[in-house]
């Protein structure tokens, strides 16, 4: 299945995507958010273009497990692009998936690489998508 991850931030949203045979993930550049459905049409554009099966959005809850305003934020992300996708016409779910600590291991790659975090900004939001993606595939197996 053809899944695109989507890390949603205030400033920028993270992508990464997988091949059909979920054998691989890749990096896809962070769509900086600039006005209100600026993203929705941005994401709406690319799972249509590459036949995307499922939209797997972050959920970032607490620590605890517990939803806070961030959580309450992918939410209406997520409801709000599946209307979208529906609208279109395109036979793709979104799902949300716990997000937790994805973006301190999305650093702590960059880190390994030696990149400081300040210089790789954008990579980091697209870094932290595809450490989700990998998680979602993991549990899968």
């Amino acid at each position: 299945m053809k899944i695109l991850a989507v890390d949603p931030g205030t400033r920028r949203i993270g992508l990464a995507a997988c091949d059909e045979l979920e054998w691989t993930t890749r990096l896809l550049p962070a769509l900086q958010i600039a006005s209100g459905s600026s993203w929705l049409k941005s994401i709406a554009t690319l799972v249509a273009t590459e036949s995307f099966e499922l939209v797997l959005l972050g959920l970032p809850l607490n620590m605890d497990g517990s939803s806070g305003k961030g959580a309450k934020r992918s939410q209406e992300m997520a409801q709000t692009l599946q209307k979208e996708l529906n609208r279109q016409s395109l036979d793709c779910e979104v799902r949300l998936w716990d997000e937790r600590l994805t973006t301190f291991e999305a650093e702590a790659r960059l880190r390994d690489k030696g990149i400081p975090k300040g210089k790789a900004k954008q990579s980091l939001d697209s870094i932290a998508a595809q450490v989700l993606l990998e998680d979602f595939l993991r549990s899968r197996k």
